[in-house]
């Protein structure tokens, strides 16, 4: 989630109890037309809405907990504005410049500049080469940016609310759904482009849109198990492996438990050689 400053400082007015057009565009000293258009994006944010001409925040628990922290907290819009919120969510476990950038997609020099605002204001430590939350003064924040956290989870409003998420990360999502969707077809919906059709109950796609590799295909097809570890999607998996295994670089654990299995042995809580080799031949893959 990211937010503007002039964003948070209409968030902030809306939390004291300001929520008309005209009193807000005196208190940010903007004309209304620009007020308006603020609403309108935050609004489609799902953080406002709008009740007989007035603005209330949505009762969803992390927006609740972001209002509350705007006011209890005052001038936090430098170090939160932009990318300050995706850049403290990652820091609700101790992170390195390098491992906030991974997990933000966010340039080191934006990552410094953030963290120096949060740093004046004593909401990150730096221990060494790491940097944390203040969890002593900004106990708040670290709830709203934790139930922040769980929400963007589970939800994105680029997909059907039903969907099930298996993995996000910046703009990229990985996603279940029973309902056709205008997004790439990955992992197990994607195997019938080469040659293993399957018969599942949902769709697997990913965002944004675009062509997709063989090895991306198995890189989704593994975020998807790492959350669901059902025994299909495990020889799904094998066989798509088997197939094309001189074509991957991929090194991941659940890989090397298939490759165990397929020179005969047996690993817990994965298919037995023979299931797998059922498959397989239904399919003309060797294994």
């Amino acid at each position: 989630m990211q937010l503007s400053k002039t964003d948070i400082l209409l968030l902030e007015q809306v939390a004291k109890g300001n929520k008309s057009i005209k009193s807000l565009a005196l208190a940010l000293n903007v004309k209304e037309r620009r007020i308006y258009v603020i609403v309108n994006n935050l609004t489609e944010k799902g953080f406002i809405k709008r009740i007989n001409g007035t603005l209330e925040g949505k009762e969803a628990l992390h927006i609740k907990l972001f209002l509350e922290v705007l006011t209890t907290y005052p001038n936090l819009a430098p170090a939160i504005s932009e990318s300050g919120i995706p850049i403290l969510t990652a820091l609700l476990k101790v992170s390195t410049i390098e491992e906030i950038s991974q997990e933000t997609g966010f340039k080191k020099t934006t990552i410094y500049t953030k963290l120096g605002e949060a740093r004046k204001r004593s909401i990150v430590r730096k221990t060494q080469t790491s940097y944390r939350l203040n969890d002593k003064i900004w106990a708040k924040l670290i709830d709203f940016l934790m139930e922040l956290n769980k929400y963007e989870s589970r939800t994105d409003v680029r997909i059907p609310a039903s969907s099930t998420i298996y993995y996000k990360k910046n703009n990229e999502i990985i996603f279940a759904s029973k309902e056709e969707t205008d997004a790439e077809k990955t992992a197990f919906s994607a195997y019938e482009k080469y040659g293993i059709k399957l018969l599942t109950v949902k769709n697997y796609y990913y965002l944004p849109k675009k062509s997709l590799t063989k090895e991306e295909v198995l890189r989704h097809s593994l975020y998807i198990v790492e959350k669901d570890k059902d025994i299909r999607n495990l020889i799904f998996i094998a066989l798509f492996y088997a197939k094309f295994k001189n074509e991957f670089k991929i090194k991941h654990e659940i890989l090397m438990n298939i490759s165990a299995v397929l020179a005969k042995g047996t690993v817990k809580g994965y298919p037995s050689y023979q299931e797998i080799k059922d498959r397989a031949e239904v399919y003309g893959i060797e294994v």
